[in-house]
């Protein structure tokens, strides 16, 4: 969802965009406790691929329609897990585990859990930038 446009970049291809022009890529991988971002582009343009990257973590948009999308994908990944026997022996440590503690929880979503069940009163939208705010950090470190 970060990826997907911010107040400085509002255009959600941006950033690829720009790697990309500059002989870079990027990737991202989302673990238990900590999401890793990585990304090359040549070196003289370092400057501007950072400048675009800190913008995630500084303004995200999380525009209506990009969060409709990434519900959309989060559906059809879980989907896709579902045929996974490392996802359901996953999903079923999870199930096996302390009902009370974090980790029992469903751990990947989908459009049940991610829109249908949410009550009416609560902007999916705003609930993101609120939970950016309060708990994203860009802390980590570069290689």
């Amino acid at each position: 969802m970060l990826f997907l446009g911010t107040k400085k970049y509002p255009d959600e291809q941006e950033y690829h965009r720009y790697l990309k022009d500059h002989g870079g890529k990027d990737n991202a991988s989302t673990g238990m406790e900590m999401t890793c971002y990585q990304f090359d582009v040549h070196k003289e343009h370092l400057e501007g691929a950072l400048d675009r990257f800190a913008q995630f973590f500084i303004s995200p948009l999380f525009t209506e329609s990009a969060t409709d999308r990434e519900m959309n994908a989060v559906n059809s990944e879980n989907e896709n897990n579902l045929q996974s026997d490392g996802h359901r022996l996953y999903q079923l440590d999870k199930s096996l585990a302390n009902s009370s503690h974090p980790f029992h929880k469903f751990g990947t979503g989908n459009l049940k859990t991610l829109r249908d069940d949410v009550p009416k009163h609560i902007n999916v939208r705003d609930a993101l930038l609120d939970f950016h705010k309060k708990y994203y950090s860009g802390v980590g470190h570069m290689l």
